[in-house]
């Protein structure tokens, strides 16, 4: 049984139950992850602004700077702009894809060959809304 037996509240048409842990851990995630077209990002932090569970960020590529593998930092060195999704807390509700304006985002698997890694995009600082 997915439920535990704890019993949280009584209504006349229906009784809601504590989900059991355990069961919940087992559940499958989608195989698709997040994905950023860099050619249509315009940086305008819709997406990160506009997540419910805060695991959108757009963050300045010097934080790779001394990165103990220099073929990372070599990778995204000329970015302007690092897009980094946390999978463990994204639940694929495409609020975000909904959100952005220039339909960059877009749920896609990781390539084959991408030793499941996304490849880091650059993004011209010349694509820049105005703000």
């Amino acid at each position: 049984m997915p439920f535990a037996k704890t019993e949280v509240d009584i209504h006349d048409d229906y009784v809601v139950e504590a989900v059991d842990p355990a069961w919940l851990a087992q559940g499958v995630r989608s195989p698709k992850h997040l994905m950023l077209d860099p050619d249509n990002c315009i940086l305008c932090r819709a997406c990160e602004d506009v997540c419910p569970w805060n695991c959108i960020y757009m963050m300045s590529p010097r934080i790779t700077e001394g990165a103990a593998d220099p073929a990372t930092e070599a990778e995204i060195g000329n970015a302007t702009a690092v897009f980094v999704v946390d999978d463990n807390a994204c639940t694929r509700c495409s609020v975000c894809v909904d959100r952005c304006p220039t339909d960059t985002l877009y749920y896609a698997r990781l390539p084959e060959d991408s030793g499941g890694k996304r490849s880091m995009a650059e993004v011209p600082l010349s694509q820049a809304a105005e703000g």
